[in-house]
């Protein structure tokens, strides 16, 4: 495949001038481990460009790309002929490194591994000069031209600024095999090295040494009786060393977590000259923490094998990577964190593991090995992150699972394996893959700092007041994600002041966004409640970029109040005191058998700089504890001597047949009163959320009727208020999606069309009813005066013409749509005048869903106006090309089909209410007869309840209530087991 796509790059026509023809891509090296290094000693990707001509060619002002799509991606400074002249039979490397500032011939791209293109383009934009598609190459294998400038290209050993002659790609033996896997063992092992052929030699070492040809001989096997790594390559005559093949075999009580192995050589690790993780032998090293000048303040990158174990001591994946040292003052303690690059210079570009469920995503350039070095308990960040995941904060938090880390075969503790918060988690978890970020103040992580350095003259301007500055501030930064991180901030009282991470897409209109991270340090944690530390005070009143931004928002009487708003919410959920202490009980408990060990592995050597490091996990479990329940009253407290703000309370009271949603949150209502804490002279937003067939009659406001408008502002005073929402059935429901017709064919085009019927006995008049899409900003009023007679169907098209070219006698709505239906899934929602949702499908073009309807001519058709028609199954594809609008749709379905009575497919739905106190209410849908189990865990995974246990249950559609009086606040596990069919999901209870 590749190659084809190579000679059809190569037989484009090149009509370039002559001397500029003479410019040729030469060698390409895109996994670059040791062939060649930059100026800065860095070895980064590379491309030789050889001038295969009688002249000197300057190629300043050129383009070169790795995307045919985007021709002109970088252009050569055409201003430095010094650095990109070649001369007459002779060579130039451009870097592809992404470092354009580190030089002339430093290109702002990279090249990957698994094979690309190489595109050089004339100064004109236009004439292509040359171009190249590479296959996928290993790491210091080059794919050249040979001869030089005119030969075909062919596997190489690098030849960097040196003809390709004599280059021929030598065979690489197979690495050998082990007899046995990596894992844990309870007795002594012996051990066989297999060669791959009878010819090749095997090398190996025990320890985490890179064997060579001189390490120890394998003559038979080797005798392990305590945790070891094995290390071995093969050597065979006429080809090239094998690659290194490792095993770690570990002795001992296995784990209740997974396990992380590091093989790294011992050297690169505890090495006076290049050890990373010791002081070393630099005369610069301070002798006081954090020994500034220490090895391991080097930003060094050092080979690694990395091996992950499950559970049950299975390896899941194994690869070679980059470690370096990680965190900034946590660098001096003497348990370390690492950083884990994958990229395609050491094997992979990126890791295909779904190492963090939650995420939507498993592919990762690396991650994290965080110590956790300042609280050793494991407890507050974590507390945070769990916080954070559960409640789908706007501040975006990295996915974390504790893992044990053994370094060459030795126990190194407990560590929290996570995302790395760079460009990479932008992209997987927001999808933009252009991005300006910046650390702390002023650091950039990625693109530059011009932007932000923009924002903060703007902010400085005091002229700017009110509303004014407010839309500024709006339109900058993601104020959602700015106010969520800065909660956390005050709830956590947090400590240290350089922990901040922002960023926002390069692009018109893109707004900050923050990532929050490192909890590590709660300022009054444990302090004496009188004597505690004004840390929200603080944050209005310092003036570092970054702190002093909360400060000047919150001058603003606006965002104050969307401010206060959130904090509210937050601390009457997430941070409620009750539900907090049963998420701390799930942290500890699921860590606490691990913890005696790294304890006693890591027992000296700490320095006490602010956080709890000297671990106690009773201790630090008492006063967070006494923190969570006691802290809300001081913010409450301190806001009021601040800002001169005091609290109230708000009660919802007992709802039936809906919700409602106050600001962010929708607070638990359907067993009782409600009430939360919020503050006076603001406004509070609430919403009705009515339960399917029914709808808002009215609001009470303390007593006095305020109308039934869905959504209203209630202005807070000083004392508190009591609400309550009433709900009522819905009249004129009798109204349901009949057909859909998203993807006409080309043959048949009558644009994209919803087709309703009224199968009560009475007309309906549809004046001001709404028909949206997935997208609320689509919406498609009916006129006045539309009536859809009983037993009647009513058509709404976004191409009236084309759909009456075909059916010209159906009745239909004459103002057109002014959106169509997404050709791969949609949803389709109609709603009556008082904006009560009537009916809902969610389609899509895939399966179970019907796929004729997908382009071939056909349409969705409702088998039966009595069936779900949210289910998939209840729908068929048209007999009829172009559908049957105003017709019933069992006169033209296919006979063979029969009219669906259960499911089709086994599935598990989200619980509702959810979050819930105490009861909720689980449903699930049987295909066939089957015995069910449905059982609900802790997030230790501890059996806490046995809905169905292996009963035999019919076909349909089954609901169990889940009454959870005698657990605690937190996060729950609900697993369905029916036939070869298993699903989990998660609830949450909150008292």
């Amino acid at each position: 495949m590749k190659h084809s796509i190579l000679l059809v790059l190569l037989g484009f026509a090149v009509s370039a001038l002559p001397a500029h023809a003479q410019i040729k891509i030469n060698e390409i090296v895109a996994s670059n481990g040791s062939s060649l290094t930059d100026e800065q000693g860095e070895a980064d990707d590379w491309v030789e460009i050889f001038n295969a001509g009688e002249v000197s060619v300057n190629f300043g002002g050129m383009y070169v790309t790795d995307d045919p799509e985007e021709p002109l991606k970088w252009q050569i400074p055409s201003d430095q002929s010094n650095q990109t002249t070649i001369g007459p039979g002779e060579y130039l490397v451009l870097w592809f490194d992404g470092d354009p500032e580190q030089g002339a011939l430093h290109v702002d791209t990279k090249l990957s591994a698994s094979g690309e293109y190489v595109i050089l383009t004339d100064d004109d934009g236009v004439t292509r000069i040359d171009s190249v598609a590479f296959p996928e190459l290993e790491e210091d294998i080059a794919w050249g031209r040979n001869p030089d400038g005119s030969g075909a290209f062919t596997y190489l050993n690098p030849t960097p600024l040196a003809t390709n002659s004599g280059s021929e790609l030598q065979q690489q033996a197979e690495a050998p095999s082990f007899t046995l896997e990596s894992g844990f063992y309870s007795s002594s092992l012996v051990i066989g090295i297999e060669a791959p052929s009878e010819d090749a030699q095997i090398r190996y070492t025990i320890g985490g040494g890179i064997p060579t040809t001189s390490s120890t001989l394998y003559e038979g096997p080797i005798t392990i009786d305590s945790s070891a790594v094995l290390r071995a390559i093969a050597i065979e005559p006429g080809k090239a060393i094998s690659p290194i093949s490792t095993n770690t075999y570990l002795f001992g009580d296995s784990h209740t977590i997974p396990v992380v192995t590091f093989v790294m050589d011992p050297d690169s690790l505890f090495g006076e000259e290049e050890g990373m993780y010791v002081i070393g032998d630099s005369a610069e090293a301070g002798e006081n923490f954090p020994f500034f000048g220490a090895n391991f303040w080097e930003e060094w990158e050092r080979p690694v094998h990395i091996e992950y174990l499950n559970r049950s001591g299975s390896v899941e994946f194994e690869f070679d990577g980059g470690a370096s040292i990680g965190g900034n003052f946590s660098r001096g303690f003497p348990k370390k964190s690492f950083i884990i690059n994958n990229n395609s210079s050491y094997g992979i570009d990126e890791l295909d593991y779904d190492l963090f469920p939650e995420n939507d995503y498993t592919e990762y350039d690396g991650f994290g090995l965080r110590a956790g070095a300042e609280e050793r308990s494991r407890l507050l960040n974590e507390l945070m992150y769990t916080i954070n995941q559960d409640w789908n904060h706007h501040n975006a938090m990295q996915a974390y699972q504790p893992v044990v880390l053994y370094l060459n075969g030795q126990y190194w503790g407990v560590y929290n394996l996570q995302e790395r918060k760079n460009d990479d988690f932008v992209e997987s978890r927001f999808g933009y893959d252009d991005i300006d970020m910046i650390k702390d103040y002023s650091e950039v992580k990625d693109g530059n700092y011009e932007s932000y350095d923009a924002l903060l003259d703007l902010f400085q301007d005091e002229s700017l007041q009110g509303e004014e500055f407010f839309a500024i501030a709006d339109s900058l930064i993601d104020l959602q994600s700015f106010t969520d991180h800065w909660v956390y901030q005050v709830y956590t009282s947090h400590g240290d002041p350089n922990n901040l991470r922002y960023w926002r897409p390069r692009e018109a209109g893109g707004k900050w966004r923050y990532i929050s991270h490192d909890f590590d340090w709660w300022k009054n944690l444990g302090d004496d409640w009188d004597e505690y530390e004004r840390v929200f005070t603080r944050y209005l009143s310092e003036e570092p970029a970054g702190f002093w931004i909360i400060g000047r928002m919150m001058e603003n009487e606006t965002y104050r109040e969307m401010f206060l708003n959130r904090l509210a919410d937050m601390m009457n959920t997430a941070f409620e005191p009750s539900y907090m202490l049963g998420v701390i009980d799930s942290i500890d408990t699921a860590i606490n058998p691990e913890m005696p060990r790294d304890t006693l592995r890591w027992s000296d050597g700490w320095f006490d700089i602010g956080g709890p490091t000297n671990y106690d996990m009773e201790y630090t479990r008492d006063i967070t504890e006494e923190y969570v329940v006691n802290y809300p009253r001081f913010i409450y407290t301190e806001i009021r001597d601040t800002l001169q703000i005091d609290t109230l309370v708000v009660q919802l009271a007992q709802t039936s047949n809906g919700t409602v949603q106050l600001n962010s949150i929708t607070p638990n209502t359907v067993v009782g009163d409600w009430t939360g804490v919020y503050f006076e002279n603001t406004s509070i937003t609430l919403q009705a959320h009515p339960e399917p067939g029914y709808e808002l009659t009215s609001w009470m406001i303390n007593g006095e009727t305020a109308g039934a408008d869905k959504e209203i502002s209630v202005a807070l005073g000083s004392t508190s208020i009591e609400i309550e929402a009433t709900f009522g059935a819905v009249e004129n429901d009798e109204i349901v999606i009949n057909e859909i017709n998203y993807n006409s064919s080309d043959d048949i085009n009558t644009g994209d069309w919803v087709e309703l019927f009224n199968y009560s006995s009475v007309d309906i008049d549809l004046s001001g009813w709404t028909f949206r899409d997935e997208d609320d900003e689509h919406a498609f009023v009916i006129p006045d005066g539309v009536i859809i007679a009983a037993q009647g169907y009513l058509v709404l098209s976004d191409d009236t013409a084309a759909f009456r070219s075909i059916h010209p006698n159906v009745p239909m709505v004459d103002l057109e749509v002014d959106f169509g239906l997404g050709g791969g899934g949609d949803q389709v929602r109609i709603f009556n005048s008082n904006g009560v949702l009537i009916d809902r499908v969610e389609y899509t073009d895939d399966e179970p869903w019907p796929t004729a309807a997908d382009g071939e001519g056909y349409t969705l058709a409702l088998l039966s106006y009595e069936l779900d028609n949210a289910l998939a199954e209840s729908w068929g594809a048209s007999d009829q090309l172009g559908g049957t609008p105003g017709r019933d749709n069992w006169e033209i379905i296919n006979s063979t089909k029969e009219k669906p009575e259960t499911p089709r497919t086994f599935s598990l739905q989200q619980n509702y209410p959810n979050p819930f106190n105490p009861t909720t209410v689980i449903s699930y849908e049987l295909a066939e007869n089957s015995r069910v189990k449905l059982k609900v865990f802790d997030m230790l995974g501890r059996e806490v309840a046995t809905l169905v246990n292996g009963d035999r249950q019919a076909a349909g559609q089954h609901q169990i209530s889940f009454d959870a009086r005698n657990l605690s606040s937190g996060v729950y596990i609900y697993r369905l087991t029916a036939e070869n069919f298993s699903s989990t999901m998660k609830m949450i209870l909150l008292k």
